[in-house]
């Protein structure tokens, strides 16, 4: 389904934008593009995020003409889930008070490095769009 090809690469590219905003602005100056007060606002972040989940997860069911199913878009789809699942651990990370043992090990992982995450979701959806019939992609 090409609907959900299109939202795989908008949400990818999205959300890596999202987590690696601050990093990606210093090289790339994005402040130019991209209203920096939207991508930082928390709500957007969790709804992005979200929705990068729920695609991710989608772009694993779905095979697009020609496609090999569930590896052709592997990349894609881990990407997706993976970005859409810390910036909603972000939200949560951020509202709650008390922080136990399961979320101070999550944060090792994608608190630390959200920021490469984020690239990763950006290039992985860039390439998605322009490599769309390569195996993982």
């Amino acid at each position: 389904m090409y609907q959900i090809y299109f939202l795989s690469i908008l949400t990818n590219i999205l959300a890596g934008i999202a987590l690696g905003f601050d990093r990606m602005d210093e090289r790339l100056r994005l402040r130019s593009v991209f209203n920096p007060e939207l991508f930082q606002n928390p709500g957007f972040r969790l709804a992005i995020g979200l929705i990068a989940f729920v695609v991710g997860f989608l772009k694993l069911l779905s095979v697009s003409p020609g496609d090999v199913a569930v590896v052709g878009d592997l990349v894609p789809a881990l990407t997706g889930m993976l970005s859409g699942f810390a910036l909603a651990f972000q939200y949560y990370q951020e509202r709650v008070t008390t922080e136990s043992g399961t979320v101070a090990s999550l944060d090792r992982i994608f608190g630390r490095h959200s920021s490469t995450l984020g690239m990763v979701a950006l290039i992985a959806g860039v390439v998605h769009f322009f490599l769309n019939r390569v195996l993982f992609l």
